[in-house]
């Protein structure tokens, strides 16, 4: 079962004797366990029904009492093992797996990395239970599923606001949940959110700001570079002028392999040159202002300015002048 099937099953009160969730992505799995927690359990029962073990510190014992108690005073009982991959006797669990309790709830989540399935107690524990393997989304998977998961929380959002907080929050799942419900107070009312919207309420930082200054000399918008490097200038330590140049090689190199590919598709080209396709279109206008000559050359200045920024061939070293002086010849 996907994560969404497993959440519409547990709003539906369709609930498995064990619950296995595994896998490098923590925020489903915590998504989940939160899910039956609070879909099963009322806050009053909680208090007699609800058992929460940590596997650096339980044993499987103590667990397997707990789950074999019958509920008071609900329908349910619900015991969680959080942290399982640091539970060293987690396979002692086996004799309670082979004979779950109808009446209870086991859900083990194990963060980080993935159950070894080939195992005895693995193999026992998928007649049992629903597996769920929680992975990690690739980068270029995370904008569609802003899209989907704004929904479940009411909001519909433009493909390109999604992918703005792409490129903001990269794939960090709880921070852009976060960021999410956040958004969904600050523009309550609206019917769909916008581009405008990601920028006006969702904190710029570091790495969003180099990529503005990446877009405006793709589209030689003179005015909007210098507001940048205005902006750089005025916070050198937070915008070193070496962490820049890297960011233009990055920037022109894939110039290069669009202008190189510029008969592909979107998809494709995002493949080879390693971006979002979100920025697919900005990347192809961005090559034709640039011949593959000026590419060659700009490559070149790049290196020029990353040996004077390291103190070599040159008397002393000024920054904020040399970041001025190798925009300018960028532009020429």
């Amino acid at each position: 079962m996907t994560f969404e099937q497993i959440i519409e099953s547990i709003n539906k009160k369709q609930f498995s004797p064990i619950y296995l969730l595994h896998g490098e992505e923590a925020f489903f799995i915590d998504k989940i366990v939160d899910a039956i927690q609070d879909g099963v359990l009322s806050s009053q029962e909680r208090d007699f029904n609800l058992s929460v073990f940590y596997g650096k510190d339980a044993s499987a014992q103590s667990i397997t009492n707990s789950a074999r108690q019958y509920p008071m005073m609900a329908a349910k009982r619900v015991v969680i093992l959080r942290e399982a991959q640091q539970m060293k006797t987690l396979t002692d669990l086996m004799s309670y797996v082979e004979k779950p309790v109808e009446s209870t709830i086991l859900v083990i989540a194990y963060k980080g990395k993935k159950l070894d399935m080939r195992t005895a107690f693995a193999k026992q524990v998928k007649k049992n239970a629903l597996v769920f393997e929680s992975k990690k989304l690739y980068e270029n998977k995370v904008g569609t599923w802003i899209k989907n998961y704004a929904k479940t929380k009411g909001m519909n959002m433009s493909n390109d606001a999604c992918g703005l907080m792409t490129v903001l929050l990269g794939t960090e799942l709880s921070k852009i949940d976060n960021e999410l419900d956040k958004l969904k107070i600050a523009v309550s009312g609206k019917d769909r959110i916008e581009l405008v919207d990601i920028k006006n309420n969702i904190g710029l930082n570091r790495e969003y700001n180099v990529y503005e200054l990446n877009s405006a000399l793709g589209a030689k918008d003179v005015a909007k570079v210098f507001r940048i490097i205005d902006i750089f200038s005025a916070n050198p330590t937070q915008y070193p002028l070496v962490y820049i140049i890297i960011t233009l090689y990055g920037y022109f190199t894939k110039l290069m392999i669009v202008s190189e590919n510029i008969r592909k598709t979107d998809i494709e080209l995002s493949k080879i040159a390693n971006f979002h396709n979100f920025f697919a279109r900005e990347y192809r206008k961005a090559a034709r202002n640039y011949p593959r000559a000026k590419l060659m050359d700009i490559i070149g200045i790049l290196r020029e300015y990353d040996i004077k920024a390291k103190g070599f061939n040159v008397r002393s070293v000024n920054s904020i002048e040399l970041m001025k002086e190798m925009i300018l010849k960028i532009l020429s």
